[in-house]
């Protein structure tokens, strides 16, 4: 099977929206966030941002043509237009200010390029609805015509926008409209290089400096909707990837979601879960309320049936185009799995995956007894149960012990494949695949998140000469394997500063390493119970310095907080706030995928040495109704 079936594209950024729109699947997420109303999508890199702003613009609207998407498209009352970020913003700035230029000036020729960026997009925007939309001929404008504008009628408001922007378009004409601010945009990265080069004192004077990005733009908007009869209709700027904005922007462009009343311009913001909007310190002027002012949308799901829901219509998208998949649900293409996360609240789907993956009663008593032979805690733990390994162990809840068995199966699997004979000891290196294979699992391991379990079928899928259905493990649990460890290399490679504002001088990696190399030893080489912690709660006594590196390893997806944030835009501080590692990096540190209680970091970065190995609980937090928020999620 061809790489490219699946995997390519797959970064929304560099794709059409033809083809964005091509294998578009609408998910929860899409809904709340298409409304009319001012949004902030928070999620990771990788997570789908970008796809879900270019299909809410006018130009992924027009491309998606699929019958399904006609319900999707009727609540959206406005017309989008997609504004991409530009490093520009904040670099204009930094030069400037490293060139000795008051920080006000730097502040007025980086807000003067995002303005114009906008007002671009509203420019472009224009032209498209013109072209789709032409101008009546004037002897043709009478009251039964169509609504549009005569030439002379386009050809005013072209004058009036101008005037508002303050620019000279060669002639009255939305197309000389855009290259005119295309112009501008080289005029002010070219004055601010020159100032910063020439050590220009004083305040500058260009009449660009100081527009207002909101009245400039809602201005322009309701002058071309007059002409064009729809004095009501909206408008809305999608701003992506906007946590690499100056966090005056943001501040700015956030402070903006709280104006009330019926608007003329509505925002939705794309940001990272940990942005330095997150970590200044509010003036004045308190920030947008998820209440009241604006619609949150997190790319990380509470569900997991929502997710594997999501992954599965992901699937279905692509794998039509190949004669091989067509017509194939993902469990038939890749199996099942008895090791995916258990949730007790799915009780009937867990009985199902054992069922249906052919964990039958033999090989699970197998395990069993193999680990009471060389782990006495184990022993003395089934002794304590009463359970008895020389009477059928059914997993039924009317089974005797059925609940407890279920439950604890998979931990017992995966500490028979690492126990070694001896208190303390684990045997060698070799991974327990079968954990991290069938469908179950493979959608676990993707997070929700569409590149990641693009990446993952594509591996998979490798091999152009598949044929045999189910995918057999080994070449399930080889791809896994190499996608996983790809990703652990990129977080060793990751840089310790991001936005200028989160800086550390602790490796990201080193941390997570910790993290998993204690909940992989807790899982195998100390005392058996029945649900060891692998959560943790970023306590008090974790440093600045390492929650910053945790910050940035949520900004990727490498940490995957239970709980929705509190504050518009991500989370203001990670602590007191429950983590898991991503299930991506579960094969690299050797864990289970599953919920637990949790302990608090400081107990795993700074362990007690008397209490190292023979520890059999180390401080938790014994609560905790499992509410993850699973991503994260382009």
């Amino acid at each position: 099977m061809s790489r490219q079936t699946f995997l390519e594209p797959f970064n929304a950024k560099a794709m059409s929206y033809a083809e964005v729109a091509r294998t578009f699947v609408p998910s929860t997420k899409f809904i709340l966030l298409a409304g009319a109303w001012h949004s902030v999508l928070v999620g990771p890199r990788g997570g789908g941002k970008t796809t879900l702003f270019k299909m809410l613009s006018a130009e992924g609207q027009e491309a998606w043509t699929k019958p399904a998407s006609e319900p999707y498209k009727k609540t959206m009352a406005y017309t989008g237009i997609y504004v991409p970020s530009d490093i520009a913003w904040g670099t204009m700035l930094e030069s400037l200010m490293e060139a000795g230029q008051d920080e006000n000036v730097g502040i007025l020729f980086s807000e003067a390029a995002f303005v114009t960026h906008v007002l671009l997009g509203v420019a472009a925007g224009i032209d498209r609805h013109v072209t789709l939309n032409p101008v009546q001929r004037a002897e043709a404008a009478t009251e039964a015509a169509t609504g549009a504008p005569t030439q002379a009628d386009l050809e005013r408001v072209i004058a009036t926008i101008a005037t508002l922007w303050k620019v000279h378009p060669v002639s009255l004409s939305p197309a000389s409209l855009v290259d005119a601010l295309r112009e501008r945009l080289l005029e002010i990265k070219r004055d601010a290089r020159l100032r910063a080069k020439l050590k220009e004192g004083g305040m500058p004077t260009e009449k660009y400096l100081g527009m207002d990005m909101l009245e400039s733009a809602s201005q322009a908007l309701q002058a071309f909707d007059a002409a064009y009869r729809r004095p009501d209709h909206r408008w809305c700027l999608l701003l992506d990837e906007f946590e690499v904005a100056p966090m005056h922007l943001q501040k700015t462009v956030l402070a903006a979601m709280r104006a009330s009343g019926a608007q003329k311009l509505l925002l939705k913001v794309a940001l990272a879960p940990c942005g330095p909007d997150l970590l200044y310190e509010q003036l004045s002027s308190a920030p947008p309320s998820q209440i009241n002012d604006v619609q949150q949308v997190e790319l990380w799901y509470a569900d997991k049936a929502e997710a594997i829901e999501f992954c599965q219509q992901v699937f279905l998208s692509r794998a039509n185009s190949y004669p091989a998949l067509a017509g194939k649900t993902p469990s038939e293409v890749f199996g099942t799995s008895a090791y995916a996360v258990v949730d007790d609240s799915d009780e009937a789907e867990q009985i199902g995956l054992f069922t249906q993956a052919g964990r039958n009663k033999k090989h699970v008593k197998e395990q069993f007894q193999s680990l009471a032979e060389k782990d006495p805690t184990f022993l003395e733990f089934l002794r304590r149960k009463q359970i008895d390994l020389s009477q059928e162990l059914g997993m039924q809840p009317s089974d005797t012990h059925g609940n407890t068995l279920r439950k604890i199966a998979p931990l017992v699997a995966f500490r028979n494949a690492y126990k070694g004979k001896g208190v303390g000891r684990k045997r060698g290196v070799k991974p327990f695949n079968t954990a991290y294979s069938g469908w179950e699992s493979i959608a676990a391991i993707s997070e929700g998140n569409p590149r990641w379990l693009i990446g993952l079928i594509t591996r998979i899928m490798s091999n152009s000469d598949q044929v045999q259905f189910p995918v057999p493990t080994p070449q399930q649990t080889a791809a896994v394997q190499w996608n996983c460890q790809r990703y652990a290399e990129m977080l060793q490679s990751v840089a310790n500063e991001q936005f200028g504002s989160i800086k550390t001088s602790t490796p990201i990696y080193d941390v997570l390493s910790k993290i998993g190399t204690y909940f992989h030893n807790r899982l195998v080489t100390t005392t058996f119970v029945e649900d060891p912690p692998m959560s943790f709660i970023v306590d008090e006594r974790v440093s600045d310095d390492v929650e910053h590196a945790l910050r940035i390893a949520v900004n990727h997806g490498a940490i995957v907080c239970f709980e929705a944030a509190a504050d518009v835009g991500g989370f203001r501080t990670l602590r007191g706030r429950r983590f898991r590692l991503t299930y991506l990096l579960a094969p690299v540190f050797k864990l289970p995928m599953r919920k637990s209680k949790s302990v608090s970091l400081s107990a795993i970065l700074e362990p007690k040495p008397e209490a190292a190995a023979s520890q059999e609980e180390p401080p938790t937090n014994p609560a905790g109704e499992w509410t993850q928020g699973g991503l994260w999620a382009n």
